[in-house]
């Protein structure tokens, strides 16, 4: 009776074995310093900022598609692209100008770009401005402006630098916004009380493209399903008109490369339960645009996803992982309670933020499950401070240590074998030698017995 039940464990064992051996050397561990090559890559100067309607936009496109097909994922649907049109700023030829003049048009004053003033990126339904003080209104840290035809602003920015670059927003209140220094500002009301006027031209205008999300999947077993969703979006800021980068390394080359890798990842420990959706989401600078568009198409597939969102991951600083729900979301939302239990588990420094101020909100007001991970540093976000210098591999690794067994909860069915493979590799391999030693011990005595 032992001898049967030793065969039994042992086969057993061995089956143990071949199945985590097998994952051993099939799965292809997630490699933050990948990630951060792929930062890097992003945002160097040969896309120079990747603002949506540009053609670099259009390369990082292709660069995400490209490494989706190195890791072997199929398009989401007919195409690893989704088209979707959009309004942006496009730099037209010109110089930029903010100047006083008296009323024979001469130049009284001229100042410089980049130190007196700059442009913001909100809106350019306007490009130039010619006021006097009638139609200024004067405040503390701002001048508004409106001519009848033209409402617009001059404003300080916070400690009177002129780094910060806002995102675009077609719909936003005024035509255009203007950053000053303090010492600018005092300046344009002097010449102004004195009777003089101001012209402000900037070379930017509206324009309309065609801009792509990027959508690949690994297919699961049951395609029919919701799949699983991580996204991240891949656009940032561009260029100033002095060509300083707005390399955007944080904000989000580091979520796009964050899911590249993911994909590699996944796709090696073999088919899911169902589809994994991976999509590059285009224009979040603009609005969450390529979210909303993805979410518009194919919200009927979607009801019952699960969505993983990356925005900044690999701060430097010492700022803790957040797991961002939606405005409306609490601590009580049941997956975002799932990824904070895992950050609990694994003693991760956490925190919890409710905005909708990433691709997350697009799925929650269709009240599919989203989360948005994010290091939430704002410290060098939106300025050309934003580089891959200032990544963390260790803070990479920290989202990681959560995502990766949130994804195989929902994903792979929970099954042990994808944690622990190492563990049972090396017990199975230790305990089927024991069992074949004992095994063979008894066939000796067994034999023994036999010749005398």
């Amino acid at each position: 009776m032992f001898k049967k039940f030793l065969y039994y464990c042992t086969t057993l064992f061995l089956i143990v074995f071949y199945f985590s051996f097998n994952l051993f050397i099939n799965i292809k561990p997630f490699e933050s310093y990948n990630v951060l090559k792929t930062i890097e890559a992003l945002s160097s100067d040969k896309y120079k900022g990747r603002l949506a309607g540009t053609l670099e936009n259009t390369e990082a496109a292709s660069f995400i598609k490209e490494k989706f097909q190195e890791n072997s994922l199929t398009p989401f649907y007919d195409s690893y692209y989704q088209f979707f049109t959009t309004n942006y700023p496009n730099k037209i030829e010109g110089t930029p100008t903010l100047r006083v003049i008296n009323t024979k048009g001469d130049v009284v004053k001229e100042y410089s770009y980049g130190n007196d003033y700059k442009e913001d990126l909100l809106n350019f339904k306007e490009n130039k401005v010619v006021f006097s003080k009638n139609e200024a209104f004067f405040k503390e840290d701002f001048i508004k402006i409106d001519t009848g035809n033209i409402n617009m602003v001059f404003y300080v920015p916070e400690e009177d630098t002129l780094s910060f670059r806002s995102s675009f927003m077609y719909d936003a209140p005024l035509d255009m916004y203007i950053m000053i220094k303090s010492s600018t500002k005092k300046d344009l009301e002097r010449f102004l009380g004195l009777g003089y006027m101001v012209e402000c031209f900037i070379p930017f205008e509206v324009k309309q493209a065609s801009i792509p999300n990027v959508v690949a999947k690994i297919k699961g077993k049951k395609p029919n399903y919701s799949p699983i969703v991580l996204g991240a979006h891949f656009d940032h800021l561009g260029n100033d008109l002095q060509g300083n980068l707005y390399g955007g390394a944080l904000d989000n080359a580091s979520g796009i490369a964050f899911i590249i890798e993911m994909s590699k990842y996944l796709k090696s420990l073999g088919v899911p339960d169902k589809d994994i959706a991976f999509v590059g989401f285009n224009a979040e600078e603009f609005g969450c645009l390529g979210s909303a568009e993805f979410v518009k198409e194919y919200k009927p597939i979607l009801t019952n996803s699960k969505v993983f969102n990356f925005d900044m991951i690999g701060t430097n600083n010492s700022a803790p992982l957040c797991i961002m729900g939606g405005k409306e979301d609490t601590v009580n939302n049941s997956f975002i309670k799932s990824a904070a239990g895992t950050c609990t588990r694994n003693k991760i420094f956490f925190n919890y933020l409710f905005d909708d101020s990433s691709d997350h909100s697009s799925f929650r007001k269709e009240n599919i499950d989203a989360i948005t991970f994010i290091d939430n540093d704002t410290t060098r976000i939106h300025t050309p401070n934003d580089k891959a210098s200032f990544i963390s591999l260790k803070n990479i690794d920290r989202c990681f240590n959560v995502v990766y067994k949130e994804v195989i909860k929902y994903a792979f069915g929970n099954n042990p074998l994808y944690f622990y493979y190492k563990q049972m590799l090396i017990a199975s391999a230790g305990l089927t030698l024991i069992g074949l030693f004992i095994l063979s011990k008894i066939k000796i005595r067994a034999n023994n017995k036999m010749s005398r």
